[in-house]
Formats: structure tokens, C-alpha cells, sequence
């Protein structure tokens, strides 16, 4: 039983006051087959909006199987129009970008049916209306008969109580209209059938019960129904529902149906987002290439361990710490030079201060002759072999030959401009050709030296630690108990010079994101304006989606999904660009800059002027798609706030 009770609804022009419905009473019961007759304004197509929930009444009271609908949200709205109404429009309100399988499935698939099982009760639908061959068909390619049929299957295919058809035949033939009228009762036996129309033929041929409204007043009831008081039921349906993979199609569908529009917004919007990708690989790039020729400078690994007076640091130093937990060598440096002679080729070279260090060190690269036996004997480093020959750089596959230069040369090491000790050359440690200078010879020698230089012990020494712990917290635990039992403190200095070029790195992105965020901000609006189109675009679809059951959220999400498209479009666009973009320079400063370092260091400072990252790359396209839906979020919430009434009115 479906019922209004002194409905009443009124519009406002201007001061003026006008009823659409003036004190309607009316009830239905299932196997009436009544059509509202009236001229156009009369009311009729109010007075179905009213029963189906899509407008409401000023004044009165409706009530659905003894239910009071006066308290409903839009949710039950929702509920009662996908599960008791079936719709047939005049302009038949299929959805344009879907078939006609997928016109009439999507009322089921709203009730939360699989869609395998939606298809298949269309399918039955649309075979029991003659179209089983048009299934495949989208609406545009089909007759205007054959696109009422659809609508008619459409209103079927859920079963509802009560089929509402306005004005069903107006856009057909008369011969063509009898046959949908037809189908419409024989199919409809047990349901409340409600037809608005203008024709007075065909009301006297079909109808049961015949409803006259003139100016918002029932004039004639041919069958009236009695206004009997049912006792209260309840509504106990399943919430309609949008599947994501479904709200998903409807934006993708719109956003191929305007490729071109929106491939020209996207590629507007991409702009911001490739200036941020180029200064991120750009200060990435610059940031990565300082770090790495820093690493073949100071070794990342080594922490150096200084006295928190800024005293010297003894050899007892280093015989109380070289066993602490999480220390796996260390060394002991003092200050030295060598002599500006290598005494046997009486070759002359600049030699700067160096560190004189324990043998026991790590061989990172390749090891030319033998360890020291003897204390009169050292191993060198390759950057101290450069020196001695006077040499720039030299090729890796030059390094025994550099050894050969310099095997069995006696060198003098000096301290003030005293003589030490005078030491043979017995290996080379072809470790980093950058790093600083080194010497390495025996503890015990070591310890003579520093005898000779200061027999007090406080000559200018460190110790320099490789650690076998990796995280952050263990580091910081050694660090605290060096510095509480030793008054200690240890240093990573390759990790300090980098934490200060990557704050200055990231202080310039930041600037620089900042200068980019202007574009960005300019293409949201670009993107507000272009989602605000397509609403406008589609009010229509809003009000077929709405009649069908949609709620407002699906309607919201919708349109937030197709600008989440729009901004992943963005981003792919920016990313490829980006990455385009970047390779070109990268193989510009390659030709012009890097060839000629190359030949100047040997190939051994290696410098990349862009250096593309993943996690740039990830954020941006996250963000394009997050920072599109927040554009999109104004002109979405504003489609889901629609009338249905006006959007299906929509030309």
C-alpha cells in the first residue's frame, strides 16, 4: 500500500506563492493500473516525484506499507526507490557509456547482487522484451523503441511493488506506445502500476483506475482507494550499494568520452609537478655525486675519537678501548711527514702532514706487495705512492705499475723537520685514491716514533674506529659509555659533512617545491573548473543514478574518482616527462662536462648532474592523484547535493 495524506507542495516565485499539490489524498494498492491524467502543470509528474522520494512535500504525510516516511533519510530514499520502485521516463534515462545489458543490471547491482548474477537476470529481462540481440549495444545505437524497452526492463529486473512510468509513450508512435502500455500491465499484475500521461485513449483502453488532477487537486478518482489505516511495518531491505569497481567505470567511462579535454588538462596540471621532479633528481643528482667523491675522501665507516678537553689522545687510550663491544678495529695516528726525498731515486716531492697508523687496517681495494715484518718497514697508501711519484691519478689497471714505482724506496719520516725514522716501502694499499695520505708500519715501531717525538706521550695522536654495529641506537650507546668512562668523544665525519650538505640540499627543494607549489595551486583551480564542467555535463545521469537508488556518496565519489584519474594522469605525464627530460641533460652535461673531468681525474670522479629516484617518483604520483581529488572535492560535493527532480528535468 502506497499512500499520500494532505500533501501538499508549494514553490516560491518571488513573493508569489504556487501549489503544485493542494491537499492530495491518494492511496494505491497492489493491481491498480492508474494513470494521472492533467495538462502540463497540472501536477501529475510532481505528485510521482513526491511518491518515488525524489521530491518532498511541504506539507502532509506519505507512508510506504503502513510506514511514516516523514523522519527518512536520504538512505532510506535510497533503499525504497532501488528495491520498491521500478522507473519508466519519457526520454527513457538510460546511461549513454553503458550497454544495454549494463543499463538494466545496474539497479541489482545497486541491492549489492554479483554482478555475473546481475548480468544474468538482465540478460532474462531483455530476452523476455525481444532485444536479445541488442544487449551489446549502448543506447545511441539503439531505436527509440528499443530504448524504452531497455528502460522497461530496467524497471522490472529488480521485481519492486510499484512501476512508475512518466509520460512512457509521449516520445513514441501510437501504434509502438499501445505495445509498450501492454507490456507494461501484462507484466505488472501483482505491483501498483502508476502511468502520468496526457492521453486520454490510452488511460480509457488500459487503465483500472483513472486519476484527474487540475491545478495541485485530485478532480475525479475513477476507483478510489480507500485511505485505510494499516498498522506500521518496517523497511527491512539491504542498503543500495556502488561497488568501487562500478563508481570506478562511470569515471573512467567519462574521462575516455573527453580523452582529448582531459589529456590537455592533465598535461596543463603536469607542468608543477615535472618543475618539483627535475629539482628533486637535480638537488638528488648534485647531492649524490658530492657524497660519493666525499666517500673516496673520508671513509663512511670510520668514526674518529677525540678527547673531550681537546687533549691528546695516548696509547693507553688505545689500549683501554680497541676491545669495547662494537669496535672491530682501530687505529692509532699521529701527525708525521716525509721526508721531501725519496732517499734511494732521490725523487723530490710536496708531501703535506699525514698520519702515521698501526698496520692493522682494512684493504678495501687491492693489496700490491707484503705486510710489514720488520719495524723499519711500511705499507703506503695509494694516494702516498701518487705523491712520491708526483703523480695526479692513475687507472685501476695502472696500480701494480704504480706499486713497481715505488717498491723498496726508502723514505725518511719527519717530525718539526726532524728525522724519525727512515722506513723501505714494502706494500701499497690501493684503497682510495682520494683519501687522505697514509703511512702504516708496526704498533711497536709506531710506538718507538712516538717516544722519539714526545717521550711525555702528549703529542698531537687520535685513534680512528671501524665499528661492527649498524644501527643508529647501538652507535649511540658506544658513543654515550666512550664519553662516560673515557671523557671521549667519537665523531663520524663523513657523516656530519653530509648531514650538512643534505640540509642545505633540502633547504633549496624546499624553496625551490615552494616556487613549484604557485603552479600547482593554479592548475587545482584548472582542475576544479574542469570536474565543475563535466557535473554540468552530466546532471542528467545524477538524476537517472539517483531514481535508480544511488545515494549521494556514490554520486560524490564519482566525480572524486574521475579527478583522481585526472591527477594520476598528471602524474604519469609529469613522470615520463621528468624522466625524458632528465636523460637529455644527464647526456648534455655527459658530452660537455663529464668527458673532459674524465680525462683530467682519470675516470675517477664520476658526477651526475640529474638522478632520478623512486621515492620522488611515488610521492608525486600519490600526490597528483590526492592533490586532484582535494581540487575535485568542491564541484563533487556540489553534483552530490543535486536535485534529482531538476537534474532528470536536464536537457
Amino acid at each position: 500500500m502506497l499512500s499520500l495524506h494532505n500533501v501538499t507542495k508549494t514553490y516560491q516565485n518571488g513573493h508569489e506563492t504556487l501549489h503544485a499539490l493542494n491537499q492530495v489524498s491518494l492511496s494505491f494498492k497492489p493491481g491498480d493500473v492508474a494513470f494521472l491524467l492533467g495538462a502540463s502543470g497540472s501536477g501529475k509528474s510532481t505528485l510521482l516525484n513526491i511518491l518515488s522520494g525524489l521530491d518532498t512535500p511541504t506539507e502532509g504525510k506519505i507512508s510506504i506499507d503502513g510506514i511514516d516516511t516523514k523522519n527518512f533519510s536520504k538512505k532510506q530514499w535510497a533503499i525504497y526507490r532501488n528495491h520498491y520502485i521500478g522507473f519508466i521516463f519519457q526520454e527513457y534515462n538510460l546511461i549513454e557509456h553503458l550497454t544495454a545489458l549494463e543499463n538494466v543490471a545496474l539497479p541489482l547491482i545497486f541491492q549489492g547482487v554479483s554482478q555475473k548474477e546481475a548480468q544474468e537476470r538482465a540478460r532474462i529481462e531483455l530476452e523476455k522484451i525481444g532485444l536479445a540481440k541488442h544487449i551489446d549495444k549502448k543506447p545511441l545505437s539503439l531505436s527509440g523503441g528499443q530504448q524504452q524497452r531497455v528502460a522497461i526492463a530496467r524497471a522490472f529486473v529488480t521485481n519492486p511493488k510499484v512501476i512508475m512510468a512518466d509520460e512512457p509513450t509521449g516520445a513514441l508512435d501510437i501504434e509502438l506506445g499501445k505495445k509498450v502500455i501492454e507490456y507494461l500491465i501484462e507484466n505488472a499484475k501483482d505491483k501498483v502500476v502508476i502511468v502520468v500521461t496526457h492521453d486520454e485513449d490510452l488511460s480509457n483502453a488500459y487503465a483500472n483506475r483513472v486519476v484527474n488532477i487540475a491545478d495541485g487537486h485530485i478532480v475525479e478518482d475513477s476507483n478510489q482507494t480507500p485511505l485505510n489505516v494499516i498498522k506500521e511495518g518496517r523497511m527491512d531491505l539491504v542498503e543500495p550499494k556502488m561497488r568501487l569497481s562500478l563508481l570506478f567505470k562511470f569515471a573512467k567511462n567519462n574521462i575516455a568520452s573527453r580523452m582529448f579535454r582531459n589529456i590537455l588538462t592533465s598535461a596543463i596540471v603536469s607542468i608543477g609537478f615535472i618543475a618539483i621532479l627535475l629539482l628533486t633528481f637535480m638537488i638528488g643528482g648534485i647531492s649524490g655525486s658530492i657524497t660519493d667523491t666525499l666517500a673516496m675522501i673520508i671513509p663512511p665507516d670510520e668514526y674518529h675519537i677525540h678527547h673531550l678537553e681537546d687533549t691528546n689522545i695516548t696509547h693507553a687510550h688505545y689500549d683501554r678501548i680497541r676491545d669495547y663491544d662494537g669496535i672491530e678495529t682501530l687505529r692509532y695516528n699521529i701527525s708525521a711527514s716525509l721526508d721531501s726525498e725519496a732517499r734511494q731515486n732521490r725523487h723530490t716531492f710536496i708531501y703535506e702532514p699525514m698520519p702515521l697508523d698501526q698496520i692493522a687496517f682494512e684493504r678495501d681495494g687491492d693489496f700490491y706487495g707484503e705486510l710489514p715484518e720488520n719495524d723499519d718497514e711500511v705499507v703506503i697508501s695509494l694516494r702516498t705512492a701518487l705523491q712520491i711519484r708526483d703523480m695526479q691519478s692513475v687507472d685501476e689497471d695502472s696500480y701494480e705499475y704504480l706499486f713497481n714505482l715505488v717498491d723498496g724506496l726508502t723514505i725518511d719520516i719527519m717530525h718539526d723537520q726532524n728525522r724519525i725514522e727512515t722506513v723501505t716501502i714494502v706494500g701499497m694499499a690501493a684503497d682510495n685514491m682520494f683519501a687522505s695520505p697514509m703511512v702504516y708500519m708496526l704498533y711497536d715501531a709506531l710506538l718507538d716514533v712516538v717516544e722519539t717525538t714526545d717521550p711525555s706521550g702528549e703529542h698531537t695522536a687520535s685513534l680512528v674506529a671501524t665499528l661492527n654495529i649498524r644501527s643508529e641506537s647501538e652507535i649511540q650507546t658506544l658513543t654515550q659509555t666512550l664519553y662516560d668512562e673515557e671523557d671521549l668523544i667519537m665523531r663520524n665525519v663523513f657523516g656530519e659533512m653530509t648531514g650538512q650538505i643534505e640540509s642545505v640540499m633540502n633547504n633549496a627543494l624546499r624553496w625551490f617545491i615552494g616556487v613549484a607549489l604557485i603552479t600547482l595551486i593554479v592548475s587545482g583551480i584548472l582542475i576544479g573548473l574542469v570536474l565543475y564542467t563535466s557535473v554540468l555535463e552530466r546532471i542528467r545521469e545524477i538524476g537517472i543514478l539517483t531514481a535508480l537508488g544511488a545515494r549521494s556518496k556514490n554520486i560524490r565519489m564519482i566525480f572524486l574518482l574521475e579527478s583522481g584519474l585526472s591527477g594520476l594522469m598528471s602524474a604519469l605525464i609529469a613522470i615520463a616527462a621528468s624522466i625524458g627530460i632528465a636523460s637529455f641533460l644527464n647526456r648534455l652535461f655527459n658530452s660537455f662536462i663529464q668527458t673532459p673531468l674524465n680525462l683530467i681525474t682519470g675516470g675517477n670522479i664520476n658526477f651526475t648532474l640529474l638522478s632520478p629516484g623512486i621515492i620522488p617518483i611515488l610521492i608525486v604520483l600519490v600526490a597528483g592523484v590526492v592533490y586532484a581529488m582535494f581540487a575535485g572535492a568542491i564541484p563533487s560535493q556540489y553534483a552530490s547535493k543535486l536535485n534529482a527532480v531538476h537534474a532528470l528535468r536536464k536537457e
